[in-house]
């Protein structure tokens, strides 16, 4: 469904390939669960999200900004707000189906690896103002 594969001249980090292997072994998982925990707008994140992570070259700001909305929607952030989608949806899971620790595995997996790729661009710009 998704071509995560880097067409662009530079290689891309390490972080940035494992963030996109993990993205792209969990494209169907990670939609499905953002239609689970936010029904059409948590799906139209997640798209966004995922097809950012196929351009290629480094993640533009937008498609960080739809990675943070994931894995906040993930995460469960935004769940104690009664005007918002995320509450009724929640609300609408049992705790103690399957999907539910699927979904925590997803929120930890794409939480750690967007983390690690932002720590190695912080390292790569430290190094390049350094030198």
């Amino acid at each position: 469904m998704f071509d995560f594969t880097d067409n662009s001249n530079t290689p891309p980090s390490p972080a940035l390939r494992d963030l996109r292997a993990f993205v792209a072994e969990h494209a169907d998982g990670l939609a499905g669960a953002a239609a689970l925990l936010g029904a059409a707008p948590g799906v139209r994140i997640a798209l966004a999200a995922l097809d950012g992570l196929c351009e290629p070259g480094h993640p533009v700001a937008r498609t960080m900004r739809a990675l943070d909305k994931l894995v906040d929607l993930l995460m469960l952030e935004h769940v104690q707000d009664p005007d918002r989608i995320e509450s009724v949806c929640f609300a609408a899971l049992d705790p103690a189906e399957p999907v539910v620790e699927e979904i925590c595995l997803l929120a930890d997996g794409l939480s750690n690896r967007l983390e690690a790729y932002r720590a190695e661009a912080r390292e790569m710009v430290r190094a390049e103002v350094a030198a």
